[in-house]
């Protein structure tokens, strides 16, 4: 029997730091009938699958909730959730720390000012604690209480037996001073360190949501372009209503200025669309009539009338949103080793402090018994994997977000880490170097005295055909003429052309071959230029009667007008363009030598294709391979990433890494340049993260004091602490 599993990405509430996102996703996988979580503390979230014959959400809300953890289940849109929980979260992180200020200044100055305090203003600190300790610092504890039951630990469990010890410590001199007398630390308060390391590492995970907040911005820009109303015109009445009751076929009416609330053609008006945050490209686009539009883009001119295809959850927008969001709960592959250490980090802290006290308490008897207290307080506090967490997702957030608004869409963060490596690109020429399109370069009449005549006859013959070579030529010979031909005996000629018969003379028009069908001998110069033409991959359109060739047309599939500059970019950037196509060895050639590209393959099988990037991973590439086409799906596939652009199938697009919504070749040069910006940070925050932890430790158990004499005191130590993790969030910012 099949098994269904259900798949979900849920918000998390309670997580505070990287350790949170580690206990949750073990106790989330320990869950009969879950088959796999990731926690992403970076956005507060968890993408779980679970077998729903097997286990429910109640039933993994009720493992969470004793350790201080809680799933967000609600028929509300999931991003407005997110929208929510960060807004809320904000507000009493805010609230907590203006109170931890407020009360912890006062601790401070008087400590600093007067060493050796009365017991009247010891009472006075302590009195002055308590809200620091009790409200401000009060999920601290709770946090660490509920975790400690089931044998787990995080970075609240540092904070709290740091201020704890410090606290507990100083209370007991306070009320009852004589009690450690033995111990040679009567005296001693500590309540400025205390409260200052809460005051500090609030303030550290205050900056830090705002930073958060800010790398996930882009997400929020793109959600903010879903209109809640619409206006929808039914039996040409006009009526307002929610977007939710909005159904495909029912038409909408949109004002200048507004934005478009679904995908659908339009049916009356035309404009210019403001397509930016589609496409990338900041020029408005125009439509007219039957032309599709998309939700988020924005009418800037005139007022359209459009059918809806496509609503709600189906809408380009709300895809390219859902894949974002998927995007920044992925995992790249070094994160996996970074969530080990960080699990393993918070009890291996807690063994040096305690090696730290006893080192000072039994190894130095001579030194104070205060020190003793000051340095394991120190390690406790001082230790960051709050900064080794944030390295990774904080980096990939701001990036796939930045990506989003640029048109580059990444599937997952394993995507940025390929891309980010690659040295050779394999890319398409059909649709991807090329427009895609035939479109006429040229037209060479043989009878230049009649040539009006003759141009209204190719026009008007092959507007009456359906191929795309005969399209071209009637379009551009138009001109926005009004051209009346009576064609009579109208046929096509199946690989070879069309036929009519214009005023009792019989026309031909199509490929070389049909001179033949036609009984035409073409002269010198005719045959000449089309040998000339076709030798440079061009395609023909010949008009001929049965007097002779009347018109040659010059059609080429034309160049993106960025395609030689991106070609040049990429190859500035270190990486080898690779141009594989199906078509003839002639046209490839042209376009690789219009484009600057050195390494060309023509006349490939799509299987041909895919042994190609094969064959250049052997030789140790990193492999990106760029198309658009169906028949470029399995190379995409195979390649170390692979590109789709904008224009391509949905097959292209459902196996590549990375999704391109333009048509900008130059996307491809910046997805790439953001993938290298980015590991290049990620590298930043890691090394940084991992170095802080190294020698922030050592020293914060008194490694300086035989040669200083110094030793840290607990409110730098916490400071240290909270600049460690803003500083990682601040770098990875450095991509917006």
């Amino acid at each position: 029997m099949k098994t269904y599993y259900t798949e979900l990405t849920l918000p998390v509430s309670g997580m505070s730091c990287t350790a949170c996102a580690s206990s949750v996703e073990s106790v989330l996988k320990s869950q009969s009938g879950v088959i796999s979580a990731e926690v992403n503390y970076a956005t507060s979230s968890v993408r779980i699958k679970f077998d729903p014959m097997a286990a429910d959400l109640f039933q993994l809300q009720q493992a969470l909730k004793p350790i201080g953890y809680d799933l967000v289940t609600t028929t509300q849109n999931s991003s407005e959730v997110f929208g929510d929980l960060e807004e809320i979260r904000y507000k009493l992180l805010k609230n907590k720390l203006i109170v931890a200020i407020i009360f912890s200044l006062p601790v401070f100055f008087i400590s600093m000012i007067w060493h050796h305090t009365s017991q009247l203003m010891q009472y006075m600190l302590l009195a002055l604690s308590l809200p620091v300790i009790f409200y401000s610092g009060r999920d601290f504890y709770l946090t660490a209480f509920r975790l400690a039951r089931i044998g787990k630990t995080n970075m609240d469990t540092l904070v709290a037996l740091g201020t704890s010890a410090a606290f507990i410590l100083s209370l007991i001199n306070t009320i009852a001073p004589r009690l450690l007398g033995a111990s040679g630390i009567t005296g001693y308060v500590y309540y400025e360190s205390a409260v200052v390391i809460i005051t500090l590492i609030l303030l550290g995970r205050f900056l830090e949501e705002r930073s958060r907040n800010k790398a996930s911005a882009a997400i929020k820009s793109l959600m903010s372009l879903q209109p809640d109303i619409v206006i929808r015109i039914n039996d040409e009445q006009q009526e307002t209503i929610s977007i939710n009751e909005l159904m495909p076929g029912d038409t909408v009416l949109i004002k200048p200025g507004n934005t478009i609330p679904v995908d659908g053609i339009i049916t009356k008006g035309n404009s210019w669309i403001d397509e930016s945050m589609m496409s990338g490209e900041p020029e408005p686009v125009y439509r007219q009539l039957d032309d599709q539009v998309l939700a988020g883009t924005l009418n800037s001119k005139g007022a359209l009338e459009v059918k809806t295809l496509k609503t709600g959850a189906s809408t380009t927008l709300s895809r390219i949103i859902a894949m974002v969001q998927e995007a920044q709960n992925s995992k790249p592959p070094v994160q996996l080793l970074v969530d080990k250490i960080s699990a393993v980090f918070v009890p291996v802290v807690i063994l040096i402090s305690l090696i730290t006290f006893a080192g000072w308490f039994f190894v130095f008897p001579e030194q104070p018994a205060a020190y003793a207290i000051v340095t394991s307080i120190s390690v406790l506090i001082i230790a960051c994997p709050c900064a080794l967490g944030l390295a990774t997702p904080t980096a990939l957030i701001a990036a796939i977000g930045h990506g989003a608004k640029k048109g580059i869409l990444f599937r997952d963060a394993t995507g940025i880490e390929s891309a980010g490596k690659t040295n050779t690109l394999l890319i398409d020429k059909t649709g991807t170097l090329t427009l895609g399109k035939p479109a006429l370069s040229k037209v060479h009449f043989t009878d230049k005295k009649d040539e009006k005549r003759t141009k209204q006859i190719f026009a008007g013959l092959t507007s009456l055909s359906a191929h795309p070579l005969s399209l071209a030529v009637s379009r551009k010979l138009y001109d926005n003429e009004d051209i009346k031909l009576n064609i009579e005996e109208f046929s096509d000629l199946p690989g070879k052309g069309i036929t009519g018969t214009i005023d009792d003379v019989r026309y031909y028009a199509g490929s070389p071959s049909l001179l033949d069908e036609a009984g035409i001998k073409a002269d010198a110069e005719s045959r000449s230029l089309i040998e000339q033409m076709t030798s440079e991959g061009s395609s023909i359109v010949i008009l001929t009667s049965d007097t002779g060739i009347l018109a040659i047309a010059v059609l080429q599939d034309a160049l993106r007008q960025d395609a030689a500059v991106a070609v040049g970019t990429l190859r500035k950037m270190g990486i080898e363009v690779h141009m594989l196509t199906g078509d003839n060895a002639k046209s490839a050639e042209r376009v690789a030598r219009l484009t600057g590209i050195k390494h060309f393959r023509a006349g490939m099988s799509p299987l041909d294709k895919a042994d190609y990037v094969d064959e250049i991973r052997k030789k140790g590439k990193k492999v990106c391979m760029a198309g658009d086409g169906i028949n470029d799906t399995i190379a995409l596939a195979r390649a170390d990433v692979g590109m789709a652009m904008g224009s391509g199938s949905d097959a292209s697009r459902e196996v590549a890494a990375i999704t391109l919504t333009g048509h900008n070749l130059m996307q491809v040069a910046d997805a790439i340049k953001l993938s290298r910006k980015t590991n290049r940070i990620i590298k930043e925050n890691l090394i940084w993260a991992f170095g802080y932890n190294v020698i922030a430790i050592p020293v914060a158990a008194g490694l300086l004091f035989p040669l200083a004499g110094v030793l840290l005191n607990p409110m730098i130590a916490s400071a240290a602490m909270a600049f460690s993790s803003v500083s990682v969030v601040l770098n990875s910012l450095r991509l917006r």
